[in-house]
């Protein structure tokens, strides 16, 4: 009798065992997917960040492009000028490299893939435009963003950001026939929501687009100066048209340099850089960005002539060989002619 009692108390008690175990894998086979990221999401995803600065100036025969870094956190990224058609330039700034310390997938490098990005976004297959359609700026910031959502699904950690930060933004300079020279910023901001147990949703927003250059009717067309991480002008470090205009000594006996050079600088920063010599505002940049910036700096430069197209000034390193079994990038399209959204240049 004590057997079969010890007996049976053993096989209820497995039964209740088996019972609950059973429970148990079916509650987890409807948890939602974002309880398992938790787990690892220490491991989820680490962002490296490409941080500098970006001139811009608009001469009487070419637009200029210089772009200089500002080394931070271990880790972080030079920005650097991708030649995006013949006669159009782009810098990408912000989140550009997203790496997964415990996988062997290589990092997902958006400032590597932003060429072909561009590229994509403005092939028309050879065939011009026939009808209405969407500008090339919005073609492009269309296309970065659907790359974009794909990979900041993978933040679900909470981004502290700055009211004004964007989580990526991307500088273009060029020249467009039959309207003149221009530069964007587009900006890609982020909103997080809240899902428990300190996990987030990350969404990114559609871009906006601020047009640089030309500017508004009757604001001066000078030296143009775009941050990442953006600061406040007012407190942060002088801009180099701020500099210009409190007759900074670093920069005086460079703008001196030749009489051509010093009227050219002089028309820049009195809002008429549409009439400066384009050689005597690249001499003027290539020795005024150094010493205004830390030691170490490295500067890279670039122009879109408006007869001639892009041509190298100061060009980046050169690029390691793509790894065996890589494909090398292809060749971007040539743009095609189709600005809209734009204010008109006044001559």
């Amino acid at each position: 009798m004590m057997t079969t009692e010890h007996r049976y108390s053993v096989f209820h008690l497995s039964s209740r065992f088996l019972l609950l175990f059973v429970f148990l894998c079916a509650r987890l086979l409807f948890l939602p997917r974002y309880a398992f990221a938790q787990e690892s999401s220490d491991q989820e995803v680490a962002v490296n960040l490409a941080e500098g600065r970006i001139v811009i100036c608009a001469s009487k025969d070419g637009i200029i492009l210089a772009s200089m870094d500002a080394p931070g956190e271990t880790g972080s990224r030079p920005p650097t000028i991708d030649i995006l058609s013949v006669e159009r330039m782009g810098v990408i700034l912000g989140a550009v490299e997203w790496v997964q310390p415990d996988s062997k997938d290589r990092p997902i490098r958006l400032d590597e893939e932003f060429r072909g990005l561009v590229g994509a976004a403005l092939n028309t297959g050879g065939e011009k435009d026939t009808g209405f359609r969407a500008s090339d700026i919005e073609s492009i910031g269309v296309a970065v963003l659907e790359r974009l959502r794909l990979v900041a699904a993978q933040l679900h950690h909470k981004i502290n950001l700055g009211e004004d930060e964007p989580l990526i933004r991307i500088v273009l300079a060029g020249f467009v026939r039959d309207y003149g020279p221009e530069a964007w910023a587009i900006d890609y901001h982020i909103r997080q929501d809240a899902l428990g147990n300190d996990i987030w949703r990350t969404r990114v927003l559609r871009p906006s687009y601020n047009q640089l250059y030309p500017p508004e009717k009757g604001q001066p067309k000078t030296f143009i100066e775009v941050r990442y991480p953006p600061e406040n002008r007012a407190n942060g470090e002088p801009e180099l048209l701020d500099l210009l205009q409190q007759n900074d000594p670093r920069l005086a006996k460079i703008r001196a340099a030749n009489e051509v050079q010093a009227k050219s600088v002089t028309l820049a920063v009195e809002g008429q850089s549409q009439k400066s010599d384009t050689t005597s505002v690249i001499n003027f940049l290539k020795a005024a960005l150094p010493a205004i910036t830390p030691s170490g700096t490295n500067l890279t430069m670039a122009k879109v002539q408006y007869d001639g197209g892009f041509q190298w000034i100061l060009e980046p390193p050169k690029a390691p060989a793509p790894a065996r079994g890589e494909k090398p990038q292809e060749k971007t399209p040539e743009e095609p002619e189709r600005p809209t959204l734009r204010h008109k240049s006044e001559n």
